[in-house]
């Protein structure tokens, strides 16, 4: 039976689209790479292939949009000599734990980082592997890693907002 495409978009979109905005931190860079994810597989669909896991295959193809948009990002930045901005927070609209979380996801390797997303959004070893092109057996000795390179960086950067906010709360005598 053939996939449909709305049904693959309403149950599947959302997904791809969380992994997507925390991979690339943008909201926008999420919506353009999820559309143009989307239509690849339209485009697959409507030339009769068959796509036996498309959440493993809409994912692999968002990474690999998302690698290539980095890419071509790097080189714009390398060859115009600009200084890279880094995404400004807002601070007024954002938890704190929230931030501390996405430092933390991006102070660790991105290939770590890929791997956690993924695990998070519910990917066994096997469908990882797919995605990301590396092998199964390594999989889980990266999300390891990556768990806890992300859980000491969170816990030192937690503890460094909590130590600034009781020195700012004390009571000078």
């Amino acid at each position: 039976m053939k996939p449909d495409f709305d049904e693959l978009y309403n149950e599947i979109g959302p997904g791809v689209y969380r992994y997507l905005r925390r991979l690339t931190d943008s909201r926008v860079q999420a919506e353009d790479i999820l559309q143009e994810t989307f239509l690849k597989l339209h485009v697959q669909l409507s030339t009769g292939a068959t796509i036996s896991n498309a959440r493993a295959w809409l994912f692999r193809v968002a990474t690999n949009l998302a690698k290539d948009k980095k890419r071509s990002e790097t080189r714009a930045f390398l060859s115009q000599e600009q200084y890279y901005a880094p995404p400004v927070i807002d601070f007024h609209l954002r938890l704190e734990n929230q931030q501390i979380i996405r430092r933390a996801l991006w102070q660790i390797p991105p290939r770590m980082r890929q791997v956690l997303l993924l695990f998070s959004e519910g990917f066994s070893y096997k469908e990882i592997a797919e995605i990301t092109g590396i092998e199964v057996v390594y999989v889980g000795v990266l999300l390891q890693r990556a768990r806890a390179a992300f859980k000491q960086y969170y816990e030192e950067h937690n503890e460094r907002q909590s130590n600034r906010h009781d020195q700012k709360h004390s009571v000078r005598g």
